[in-house]
């Protein structure tokens, strides 16, 4: 699910919308039976008519009927209407929130067991936030969801994928609890990142004095050459392998805003312009 679903101000209608998340082959036969049924009414011939009939076989054999029935489970939570009653509505007639909530509904009553969510929040009141946050908590599918909603984090998720820039470019890291206990974990990842660095550096300094004393006694003894060829070729293994990954670049960044957890207007930008 897209970020701006909540946003359609076109002529889609509910059915599309329910259409362009269904599954693959239900979407394909619904288009199939939309463009069979124009023929019809344009040319309204026999070849027509045998299209028409064959998009409605093809139709059933998609389990578009089987969908029909999901999608009125999906109006009539979203919208409190039937879907026979809602699926000519237009889209733009509704709020941003109950398009939202009727694409939620289609993707967590449908089949598909992996879902990909993109700011599903977005356009959602208070109470279709509470209702989101108990929809994914009682799912049995996988979600992964991307918010900025703390609290929505917070509440619904058991795994945090954080993307971190680093001196290599951006890195992700997976904690494997709940956002309450994501900013302790990073702190701690982060120690470990010097820790690592400390061992390493004391590592080294250590094989650079075994290089520099053994090199001493080779001058003084041919029996320890070897030794120290054994110990150069040690050190060189060891920085080439090369230090610890640097740990990702720390961001802190704060703003100054009150309000509540929703709102029409976050923040307006006058006069404001890129730094050249």
């Amino acid at each position: 699910m897209p970020q701006f679903v909540g946003s359609v101000r076109d002529e889609t209608t509910v059915r599309d919308l329910l259409v362009s998340v269904a599954p693959d082959r239900v979407r394909d036969a619904a288009r199939a039976v939309d463009r069979a049924e124009l023929a019809v009414i344009e040319v309204d011939d026999e070849a027509a008519q045998m299209a028409y009939a064959q998009a409605l076989a093809d139709w059933a054999d998609a389990r578009g009927y089987e969908a029909e029935t999901l999608w009125d489970e999906c109006t009539t939570a979203a919208l409190g209407v039937p879907y026979e009653r809602a699926q000519w509505r237009e889209v733009r007639t509704l709020s941003g929130g109950e398009q939202k909530r009727l694409v939620l509904e289609a993707l967590l009553r449908g089949p598909d067991e992996v879902l990909l969510l993109d700011e599903p929040d977005n356009y959602l009141d208070v109470p279709g936030k509470r209702w989101l946050e108990d929809a994914l908590r009682g799912t049995r599918k996988t979600v992964l969801f991307v918010s900025h909603d703390r609290e929505l984090l917070a509440r619904v998720a058991d795994r945090v994928v954080a993307l971190e820039p680093g001196p290599g470019g951006a890195d992700a890291w997976v904690h494997g609890g709940s956002f309450a206990t994501f900013h302790a974990a990073r702190r701690q990842r982060f120690a470990r990142f010097e820790e690592l660095r400390r061992r390493w550096e004391e590592k080294h300094a250590q094989l650079v004095r075994l290089v520099r004393d053994l090199r001493q006694a080779a001058a003084n003894s041919p029996d320890m050459a070897s030794r120290y060829r054994a110990a150069q070729t040690r050190l060189r293994k060891f920085e080439e392998a090369g230090p610890p990954p640097e740990p990702p670049r720390e961001q802190d960044i704060t703003m100054r805003l009150r309000g509540g957890r929703t709102g029409v207007r976050a923040i307006t930008c006058e006069g404001s312009s890129s730094p050249a």
